[in-house]
């Protein structure tokens, strides 16, 4: 098998923007309970956008889906009669703009008041053109093409700015084309410098790469662009959201792969596609193109073990029996968020690493406690799912339709899978310990979906068996009662339901079992049958009271007249 090399751009992932978005989004959940929402994805990510929900950020459509609550402008920002109805509404406003798109913002702005008709170079459905249309007073035409150029009508004053990820070779096109339309053209060249530098990498890397992969939402307008940039350099190129989408077939005699990511693209999304590729080909030699250079101890991926020798403010220092201590950045010590580093590790601790880098530019390994940890806790999850075994874990927080708990990450339990009924309150649950079944697992996803029903169904099964095994006629058993109906009750008699008929409630007559009895009232009831088999039970309530037969027999005798 040919050994397969592994670039990665550069320039790949988050950009500033984004970064700074994600910051205050998370900064913003200060109460588990209260509403968050984003107007539209926070960022062009389904993956993070599920991770936002998981805390409590949900995104909404337009605003007239809700009535309170604090509301995230978005990396794309928003059009000034957006803000302004927001307000209207009493609604509290985060703005997590990029500072790149509101310096659009803000020259479209500038310019329409002295009259300029701005054009925006840009997709006229893409959310951050439309916002940018908003501030130019709608005085603004939207130009995808240099073909829409022809169409435009003379001016006296045009102001060109541009969607912050588009080309730059693009926009100078229309630039160029633009300046026999008008007496003036004034140009401000708003494209991020972070994205001109995100596509020269990606387009250089392509030309000396056999092929390219491109991981991205597919309805990020950057990563889309990346994808075109690669491919227009004739080599074969291939866009994903994440590594399930990998095909084996398309490292076939290729040596040198290429990987890029757009704005939107998480770390850990990106480090999935790299193992996955090492995974497909076990000869994989993952290279960066810093060219930083490998220790011959240890190898990107390999899970080895050190002992914490120091804890600092940045990182921790472990000894792997090398001739340098490892690091492990805080980043990288718990799968948690935002932990103090001495409730993870102790100095003397002897702990599980995943290697990040063999070697940094001072012979250090970098390494990871939390990958080494997630990769343990998956395998521990995969073990349980395929044996069937009942873990358990304390509850992190409720979100909507369910609960998260810690099983080493987090795994969702949905309502409906709490308990064997329907629950009122999830928020009792939070910080307790829970049993539960794993009935559902998707690396691919990080999806992992648990059941605590499962656990009692089956504990109630096995009640249920004992019960009926020490079941005889003639006994008096302690129930609880847990359901009524027109024709008797259902008494609860330690995990198994006994039916207690009406016509055995009283000697007396009885229309309704509601007149004698209430549901969870505990009570002592008499064994009139018991069908192993089927599991059915028939219960009195009159048997133990007086019978009145037996009273009359005793107070009158034959012949008495009463």
């Amino acid at each position: 098998m040919i050994a397969i090399e592994i670039t990665v751009a550069n320039k790949a992932g988050f950009c500033f923007g984004v970064k700074k978005a994600l910051d205050i989004a998370e900064s913003a959940v200060v109460c588990p309970t209260e509403q968050i929402f984003t107007l539209g994805p926070l960022i062009h990510n389904p993956q993070v956008v599920t991770k936002l929900a998981d805390k409590g950020i949900v995104s909404i459509n337009d605003l007239t889906e809700i009535t309170s609550g604090k509301v995230i402008i978005r990396s794309h920002g928003v059009a000034p009669e957006i803000i302004n109805e927001a307000k209207d509404k009493g609604l509290e406003l985060v703005d997590a703009t990029c500072p790149f798109v509101n310096k659009a913002q803000q020259l479209a702005k500038e310019h329409a008041d002295k009259g300029y008709l701005i054009v925006i170079v840009g997709d006229p459905t893409h959310p951050e053109v439309e916002g940018i249309f908003g501030w130019s007073g709608n005085n603004a035409k939207v130009i995808e093409d240099i073909d829409e150029v022809t169409a435009l009508p003379q001016q006296s004053k045009i102001c060109v700015v541009a969607q912050t990820t588009q080309s730059i070779e693009k926009f100078n096109q229309i630039v160029a084309a633009l300046k026999g339309k008008a007496d003036e053209v004034k140009v401000c060249n708003t494209i991020c410098d972070a994205t001109r530098q995100r596509q020269d990498a990606a387009k250089k890397l392509a030309l000396d790469s056999d092929i390219m992969i491109v991981v991205g939402g597919r309805n990020s307008s950057n990563t889309r662009k990346l994808t075109s940039i690669c491919e227009a350099t004739g080599t074969p190129t291939y866009h994903i959201e994440q590594a399930s989408e990998l095909k084996q077939e398309w490292f076939v005699a290729k040596e040198k792969i290429g990987v890029t990511a757009g704005a939107s693209t998480p770390d850990w999304i990106l480090e999935e596609v790299i193992n996955k590729m090492t995974e497909i080909n076990n000869d994989v030699t993952t290279t960066e193109e810093t060219n930083i250079p490998e220790a011959s101890s240890f190898n990107r991926g390999d899970i080895i073990s050190g002992t914490v020798v120091q804890i600092n403010e940045k990182d921790v220092l472990v000894d792997v029996g090398g001739k340098s201590e490892g690091i492990i950045p805080l980043t990288e010590l718990s799968l948690k968020e935002d932990v103090a580093p001495e409730t993870q590790v102790k100095v003397g601790d002897v702990i599980q690493l995943y290697v990040i880098k063999p070697e940094n530019e001072e012979g250090n390994p970098i390494l990871s406690k939390r990958r080494a940890d997630r990769i343990t806790a998956w395998e521990k999850i995969s073990q349980a799912f395929e044996n069937g075994e009942v873990l358990e874990g304390i509850v992190e927080q409720v979100v909507k339709g369910g609960l998260l708990i810690d099983v080493g990450f987090r795994g969702f339990m949905p309502a409906s899978l709490v308990e064997i009924g329907y629950v009122e309150n999830l928020e009792a649950y939070v910080g307790q310990t829970l049993s539960f079944k794993v009935i559902e697992i998707e690396k691919e996803k990080n999806k992992i979906v648990l059941s605590r029903k499962a656990v009692l169904e089956k504990e109630q099964a096995f009640a249920k068996e004992k019960t009926l095994e020490a079941l005889a006629v003639g006994q008096t058993v302690t129930g609880t009662v847990r359901r009524l109906t027109n024709f008797g009750a259902f008494i609860d008699i330690g995990g198994v339901d006994g039916l207690l008929h009406v016509s055995e409630l009283s000697w007396g007559r009885v229309n309704h079992p509601k007149e004698v009895l209430s549901e969870g009232q505990e009570l002592q009831v008499y064994v009139l049958a018991v069908d192993k088999e089927k599991g059915k039970i028939s219960l009195g309530l009159k048997q133990l009271a007086a019978n009145p037969w037996q009273e009359a027999a005793k107070k009158y005798k034959s012949g008495d007249e009463v």
